[in-house]
């Protein structure tokens, strides 16, 4: 069983969307790198060719991001209530945040969280403003802090 810990959670927000940002970036560079030489000889109609590959190809990527975008800022926002949740379970059980793991990097009903080597299922109220936890056991104890194996 995977469980995450506050530090995993606050610097694993965007990797993936910086990437391809990165890659977009790098792809209109090409094109327009592409185009300059296209524009300067136009008889080579094989750089128009790539130019339009790499034109169609950044709209997919593109498509993508917004998409992974959109996604990824609901997951930010749901993360930022999971760091609130993950401050109050120290506060109330007088630990310090960096001993509680969770084993989803959002807050959602019925999750596990483990600290002082034990596992609570978490219950929420329908505006996820306050909490129970229930004593649980997990059948695999092979845990895995941060998805490491």
């Amino acid at each position: 069983m995977n469980f995450y810990t506050l530090e995993y959670i606050t610097k694993n927000q965007s990797t993936a969307l910086i990437l391809r940002s990165a890659v977009i970036i790098v792809l209109l560079a090409v094109f327009i790198l592409t185009a300059l030489k296209f524009m300067k000889n136009r008889m080579k109609t094989r750089l128009r060719d790539i130019a339009i590959g790499i034109v169609v190809l950044t709209f997919i990527l593109l498509g993508i991001q917004v998409e992974s975008y959109k996604q990824n800022h609901r997951d930010f926002s749901q993360s930022h209530v999971l760091l609130k949740f993950i401050e109050s379970v120290a506060i109330d059980n007088h630990i310090s945040p960096d001993e509680v793991m969770v084993n989803s990097t959002t807050l959602k009903d019925d999750i596990i969280v483990r600290y002082n080597e034990e596992d609570y299922r978490v219950h929420l109220n329908s505006d996820n403003n306050s909490y129970t936890l229930e004593r649980t056991h997990v059948i695999d104890h092979n845990v895995y802090i941060n998805g490491e194996r």
